[in-house]
């Protein structure tokens, strides 16, 4: 993270790949000890990955350089980043979910995903012969408030909402043992597990409800279904 912070100290503006949340904490952190300003783009609410922009107080604001797109596949989340990690350079894969219809929120749209990338990225795709195209502003949710499907390493707490309200797990850990996450209702623990139908409760970030368990994957994760109204 130290390099970008160098290239941005002499008035530059200077866009990082896609972070994950732990990186992002440290980049911010060392921006703030430089003075710099950091804008976070990652294309869809609640998004986990996202690019970085660096730049001096003077420039009055940056541009957003993610694209949302819908890319057509006929396998599940999981199957569908590893396809993209092996088009991609590393970097170029923000967030991806299943496209959903707005006027049924639960209702997937058959073989449709959207993929948040750069340009470079988006190259890629079409280069490899995915079908691809710009997402549409109806396709796109919008809310703060999002239903949706992830992929966890566990039922814990703290990998849950680490994964639903996009931040580091090693964040959302430290809010479970500052006694600021209620599971439940009642304050939750680091060893406590979700269950389908409960709701978690996170003191400045949101509300995450499991709506349902839809089943493991063959690494062993979990796959959920979860509605979250942040903020």
């Amino acid at each position: 993270m130290r390099e970008y912070v160098s290239k941005a100290r002499g008035g530059r503006v200077v866009q990082t790949p896609f972070l994950e949340p732990e990186s992002q904490e440290e980049l911010r952190r060392l921006a703030k000890q430089e003075g710099l300003q950091v804008a976070a783009f990652g294309g869809l609410p609640l998004a986990e990955r996202k690019v970085m922009v660096l730049y001096p107080e003077e420039v009055p604001q940056v541009s957003d350089p993610t694209r949302v797109l819908w890319v057509r596949f006929a396998g599940d989340l999981e199957r569908l980043e590893d396809r993209l990690r092996e088009i991609m350079e590393p970097g170029l894969l923000g967030d991806l979910e299943a496209c959903v219809s707005l006027r049924e929120s639960s209702v997937e749209v058959e073989g449709g995903f959207l993929v948040v990338t750069l340009p470079k990225g988006h190259k890629a795709l079409i280069e490899a012969g995915l079908e691809v195209r710009e997402a549409t502003p109806g396709e796109i949710p919008q809310s703060r408030e999002r239903v949706r499907s992830v992929v966890v390493p566990s039922l814990r707490v703290d990998a849950v909402g680490a994964k639903g309200f996009g931040v580091s797990r090693n964040y959302f850990a430290q809010g479970v043992k500052a006694r600021k996450v209620k599971l439940g209702g009642k304050t939750a623990a680091g060893k406590d597990e979700v269950k389908e139908g409960d709701t978690l409760l996170a003191e400045g970030l949101g509300v995450l409800t499991v709506r349902k368990v839809l089943g493991s994957t063959k690494r062993g994760n979990y796959k959920l279904e979860i509605e979250v109204h942040k903020g």
